[in-house]
């Protein structure tokens, strides 16, 4: 299998979860703890995991930290493209969560300098796949890699899936969706937020007529696929405890969706395989928790049914 191709942010996640509601001027017990995180490397992180081979761009800062993100993604056996900026430090992430939703702050820092310069474009002509976030449309210079790496995998006929990552960012500023998208995988805010639909099936129907395959996650409810208009309910499969930390479910979800496909699955059972590896991650804390070896051979069983 040829590899998939995927860039975007490195960060620390610093991870605040409540145990209790929070109170102003007071303390709140609770647990915080610090893990690599950024959306398209937990996506490749996860589509090394479920055994494909990735190939992952990025940019961070000249310091400690970017080496040791750059370092963790190698020993995951991710091929790792980074680009070193010499004045921003390497992103941190903080995100405070109350074991379903999450509210995050992104301070500035070296990822959001990635430019189509930083993007060694072999490695996407020779890519099975080209996966891309949202988050690439939230800077100008992201903005022209995002543009450039889409444009040389339309030259060469890679297959792309596109995640839009941010509601409130296309609610406040819009979103073209890029033309020639294979798999779209908002969550059911950001297809509410991308057509204006207000119910979600009438979301993924619109959002069906700008990509083959759209994909809906829906959390603990499972997926919405839409194909040609018609559509398709994935239920969720039962987590082996209860949800904790939601941060990186999505990006894992989608790569399970894009490895199962890239396998031959019918979009149905790589959907139901997303939701069994979505609904593990959160029930431990961060984007990329060890996850026990009975969910991991449970997922190659699934993979090669």
């Amino acid at each position: 299998m040829r590899h998939l191709f995927t860039f975007g942010d490195l960060v620390l996640d610093v991870v605040a979860t409540a145990s209790s509601a929070l109170e102003a001027d007071t303390d709140t017990p609770g647990d915080v703890r610090s893990a690599p995180g950024g959306s398209a490397a937990n996506f490749a992180v996860w589509t090394r995991r479920l055994g494909s081979p990735v190939c992952f761009a990025t940019r961070v800062g000249d310091d400690l930290l970017g080496r040791a993100l750059v370092d963790d993604m190698r020993r995951e056996g991710v091929e790792v493209h980074a680009a070193v900026d010499p004045v921003y430090p390497t992103a941190v992430l903080v995100l405070f969560s109350d074991g379903v939703q999450r509210h995050m702050m992104v301070p500035r820092g070296a990822n959001h300098f990635f430019g189509p310069g930083d993007l060694p474009e072999e490695r996407i002509r020779t890519a099975g796949w080209l996966h891309a976030t949202g988050y690439a449309f939230f800077w100008d210079s992201t903005r022209e890699a995002l543009q450039r790496a889409l444009a040389v995998a339309r030259e060469a006929g890679v297959p792309v899936s596109f995640d839009p990552s941010s509601a409130g960012f296309i609610r406040r500023h819009g979103l073209d969706l890029p033309e020639g998208i294979r798999v779209l995988m908002p969550n059911r805010d950001e297809a509410r937020a991308l057509t204006g639909c207000a119910d979600v099936k009438d979301a993924a129907r619109e959002l069906a007529r700008r990509a083959d395959l759209v994909a809906v996650k829906l959390g603990p409810e499972g997926a919405l696929l839409a194909r040609a208009g018609q559509l398709t309910y994935v239920p969720p499969v039962a987590p082996s405890a209860p949800a904790v930390d939601g941060t990186g479910a999505g990006d894992a979800w989608g790569a399970a969706l894009i490895d199962g496909l890239r396998r031959g699955l019918d979009p149905y059972r790589a959907a139901l395989r997303a939701n069994r590896l979505g609904a593990e991650v959160v029930t431990r804390v961060g984007a990329r928790p060890a996850l026990s070896p009975e969910i991991m051979r449970q997922l190659e069983v699934e993979r090669d049914a």
